[in-house]
């Protein structure tokens, strides 16, 4: 009984610092705003490429992960070519976050051509023109995905499945943000619901995943790049519950506000009615493309986060299906 009042006491205790923090985050993070706003445009990526090498350099765990994956996925074939892909990808990766806030100024509905170039299947560009009907869109944490949204949104709904920031005033505050007014994001821990289903039918919009995550207990384990890794099973429970099309793709940075969307598919596997062996199956199909346009460009490729682990040990990783 005393444990539990002196946890009462403390909660109260908390929760206003910890509003106190919330807030100072938020402020903090309006501040960055504005003066990544007002930032000349072409300085931007340069900018943020500088403080990507700075976190290079003093973040010995993330450095050290990067430089591990790519030695052991194969990308690089010595720790020099590895470290210097890896100091790249930390480059790229903070650069697209500051070049962010200033993409809508750039890229708009009516220039949008200037700034995008196509590199589409046939039948993909036909199935993201054809905005009567749903589509998926898959990928992973390659090149720029958050200006991607941008892009797709400027001419159809795009609903997008995202944790929230522990923070809520910062969360609102990314939600809000004009470079994500068209598209809608759905709390990932919510799952699939069937009112979302309903609205994803209803808006005929295009839905994305980035499914390169460590997806934990409930994932497929299978082979990724050579290497052993928990992957995501949703776009395929997805794709086979609705039906709706999955295409796959990444959209790249070539130079200043200048990008490059790949794009490939329908992605389809033939049905055995193994329900089990199917989404295996198409899981593979994704992860082969993907992995693709990764050993593609390694450089625009989120080699820090742990994408690899140690599976349990009753884990059998059958050969691939595709």
């Amino acid at each position: 009984m005393r444990q539990e009042w002196v946890r009462a006491i403390l909660g109260h205790i908390m929760n206003p610092l910890l509003r106190i923090r919330y807030l100072f985050e938020y402020l903090c993070l309006r501040l960055l705003w504005a003066l990544l706003r007002a930032l000349p445009p072409s300085h931007a990526f340069a900018l943020g490429a500088k403080l990507g090498g700075l976190w290079f350099r003093f973040s010995k765990r993330r450095r050290g992960v990067a430089i591990d994956n790519l030695l052991q996925t194969g990308i690089a074939s010595t720790r020099q070519e590895a470290r210097r892909i890896a100091l790249a990808s930390f480059r790229h990766f903070v650069g697209h976050l500051v070049e962010l806030p200033r993409i809508p100024d750039i890229i708009t509905a009516e220039n949008d051509t200037e700034h995008v170039e196509l590199e589409f299947t046939p039948s993909a560009l036909e199935l993201l023109q054809a905005k009567e009907k749903p589509v998926m869109l898959v990928s992973g944490h390659l090149g720029c995905w958050e200006t991607a949204a941008y892009w797709v949104s400027l001419t159809r709904p795009i609903y997008a499945m995202v944790r929230p920031m522990d923070n809520p005033y910062v969360d609102r505050f990314m939600t809000q943000s004009h470079f994500r007014k068209n598209v809608r994001t759905l709390p990932k821990m919510n799952g699939v619901t069937p009112e979302m289903i309903a609205g994803w039918r209803r808006d005929r919009a295009a839905f994305a995943i980035l499914m390169d995550q460590h997806a934990g207990h409930g994932g497929l384990w299978m082979n990724v790049m050579g290497r052993p890794a928990s992957v995501h099973k949703s776009p395929a429970r997805l794709h086979f519950l609705t039906g709706f099309p999955v295409i796959l793709g990444a959209f790249v940075r070539v130079g200043p506000f200048r990008f490059r969307a790949i794009m490939d598919g329908p992605v389809e596997v033939e049905a055995t009615g193994n329900r089990e062996q199917d989404t295996r199956a198409m899981v593979e199909a994704l992860n082969s493309r993907l992995e693709a346009l990764i050993r593609r460009y390694p450089e625009q490729y989120l080699w820090m986060h742990r994408r690899w682990r140690t599976p349990p040990a009753d884990v059998v990783i059958p050969p691939a299906a595709v």
